[in-house]
């Protein structure tokens, strides 16, 4: 299995955690894609209309998927983001927040894409 290093992700813990299996972790890095589209689109669906309840969920619900795929830069971002919008409380600092996190996820979303094109050529 490869080993291409990333500026985003870390694949490594993940790759032990489906012992090498490469069907299952093709499936984990796809429906990762998939939550990542659905989180930035919900940005653009709720933000404008201050529905910081959703807001708050979304971003609780993708919090273990940085942790698992060591998406470290976003890891202290996502907690502020979090904290914002369950607290509804620093909502000044939430564009910014917003706007850091989701050109990151366009990254991360890129070097997924990128593994899955290499695990296709394995």
């Amino acid at each position: 299995m490869n080993h291409t290093a990333y500026s985003y992700i870390n694949l490594q813990s993940i790759k032990e955690d489906t012992f090498g299996d490469t069907d299952i972790l093709r499936s984990i890095l796809e429906l990762f894609v998939e939550g990542i589209d659905e989180y930035l689109s919900v940005f653009e669906k709720e933000l404008p209309i201050k529905n910081w309840q959703t807001l708050f969920q979304e971003t609780h619900k993708i919090k273990p998927n940085i942790a698992m795929f060591g998406i470290t830069s976003l890891i202290d971002p996502i907690l502020e983001l979090e904290t914002c919008f369950r607290k509804e409380q620093d909502l000044d600092k939430v564009h910014d927040l917003v706007e850091l996190i989701a050109s990151n996820l366009k990254e991360v979303k890129k070097e997924i894409q990128l593994e899955l094109n290499v695990m296709s050529y394995a």
